[in-house]
């Protein structure tokens, strides 16, 4: 099994002024988010917009950040849909491809799903992959999807299954019941999706993050993971920003519209803004609003 990599961002997806991905513009974002802090970046996650895209867009997308020099095992990618087949043909390619690992939701659209249900889509998705399936990290956001990943489910599928999955990430926001992922299952790599809670996760043992905010401030998930140890004055000044990031900024907003729209101020390239229907661009008075953190330059916007 590959190691899976600590302080991923969760890649906002670029996209043309048609609307198609800007697979060039993916590679230099990816490239500038492992070269300040992250040491991983998921792809086609909630903040990449992954639902809104086609299976063969996914695996272009996909095969061009390689080509361009990004290295496989440096990526998680987001290979979940609402049927089996869908979701194990990208996982499928993915794991040909040589990536770290893929990240999984439960089905979405037929809500609530029980514990049984959810058990029964990762049973027939393992089934249908075989042998060559490894690294699936469960994503934990029933809030999206409507359907959470409860500690039976995880129990009974790492019985069943044993070597196939080797991680979970919670956005659920939820403080307790990620540190409850980390006591029940030593075994799995456990990524909190809040830049706010990766302190307390690593003090607990988790393995790190998986964050929208680390599109923009990935050096200030570096410092934590580096200094929470010491509670060093550098980490406590990178938690505090954190926290003023996403908690007081990015999570009153709707979150991939912000990123983009503060990645579209820094990088002066409007096209940053164009996101897939149904998301819209930011309101008039949340523009504003982020834009008052920009005057600041707490986004580093240029000067």
């Amino acid at each position: 099994m590959y190691t899976l990599p600590k302080l991923c961002a969760a890649l906002v997806t670029p996209l043309d002024a048609r609307g198609a991905i800007d697979t060039s513009t993916l590679s230099q974002h990816c490239a500038w988010v492992l070269a300040n802090g992250c040491d991983g970046a998921v792809l086609f996650g909630t903040t990449g917009e992954g639902p809104s895209f086609g299976l063969t867009e996914r695996m272009r997308a996909l095969e061009g950040l390689i080509a361009d020099g990004i290295a496989p095992s440096a990526l998680i990618v987001g290979t979940g849909c609402a049927s089996i087949e869908d979701t194990a043909a990208l996982t499928k390619h993915a794991t040909d491809q040589g990536c770290a690992g893929t990240l999984i939701h439960p089905p979405f659209f037929f809500r609530p799903a029980d514990d049984d249900g959810v058990i029964e889509f990762y049973s027939g998705l393992v089934d249908q992959l075989g042998s060559e399936v490894r690294n699936i990290v469960f994503y934990h956001f029933p809030e999206a999807t409507g359907a959470g990943i409860g500690i039976r489910t995880i129990r009974h599928l790492l019985s069943a299954y044993p070597g196939v999955f080797s991680g979970i990430k919670d956005s659920s926001g939820d403080l307790s019941a990620t540190l409850e992922y980390v006591t029940q299952f030593p075994e799995l790599s456990v990524f909190t999706g809040d830049d706010n809670l990766l302190w307390p996760v690593l003090e607990a043992g988790g393995h790190g993050a998986i964050t929208a905010t680390a599109n923009l401030l990935p050096a200030e998930l570096f410092e934590i993971s580096e200094g929470w140890r010491a509670n060093s004055p550098s980490a406590r000044a990178a938690q505090s920003r954190m926290e003023l990031a996403w908690v007081e900024t990015l999570l009153k907003l709707p979150v991939t519209q912000a990123v983009k729209e503060v990645l579209a101020h820094r990088s002066r390239n409007g096209n940053w803004r164009t996101l897939r229907p149904p998301l819209r661009p930011l309101s008039d008075a949340d523009q504003q609003f982020l834009a008052a953190r920009g005057e600041t330059n707490f986004w580093n916007f240029p000067t």
